[in-house]
């Protein structure tokens, strides 16, 4: 009588030979299953005269991107990025450049409206102060459209960049959207 042909005295069902229980285990049974595998091949000597056994691992090559692999190492001996780095260094510098303009006017009117005589001046600089926060709502509109397109275009989740609002910027740098409001 073959393993297999071997009944259950107690329900007359055929034993489950290996195969099946592997099976039911891969199924049902993950917690312990892979360092079972992984010990079973200990065992049976497979993980003996691995090419490379012994030696550093090179960790400079990307093993999940073989497609690329050429590409990319051409592109780092001559100093190339992706265009998707490109465009994200350009989003970031436009942005570097927005928040210090932001700051240099901001520290420009609040002095003005200081030193200021009379509410007429006051109320002039108030109003062209309200002017250049409505350039900068259109400007991070522009900026925020960017941000968009390079959203879209980015390989990692990692890479995202995220919409600016003028309110979140005003407040990073102490400066408010109302100048009549920062006396």
């Amino acid at each position: 009588m073959s393993e297999d042909s071997k009944q259950d005295s107690d329900n007359g069902f055929p034993i489950r030979d290996k195969k099946v229980e592997h099976q039911m285990r891969m199924r049902f049974g993950w917690d312990d299953l892979i360092e079972e595998l992984i010990q079973e091949g200990q065992e049976r000597g497979a993980f003996e005269n691995l090419k490379g056994a012994g030696k550093p691992l090179d960790l400079k090559k990307n093993q999940y991107a073989a497609d690329w692999d050429l590409a990319h190492s051409l592109m780092k001996e001559n100093d190339i990025l992706p265009p998707w780095i490109e465009k994200r260094n350009r989003i970031v510098a436009g942005l570097e450049l927005f928040r210090a303009d932001l700051g240099r006017q901001w520290s420009i009117f609040e002095e003005a409206y200081a030193l200021a005589r009379g509410d007429g001046q006051r109320m002039a600089l108030a109003l062209q102060w309200a002017g250049k926060c409505r350039r900068w709502d259109v400007k991070l509109g522009t900026i925020n459209k960017k941000i968009d397109e390079f959203n879209l275009s980015r390989p990692s989740d990692n890479l995202e960049l995220f919409h600016l609002k003028l309110d979140d910027e005003l407040r990073r740098i102490g400066a408010r959207r109302d100048l009549a409001d920062a006396e």
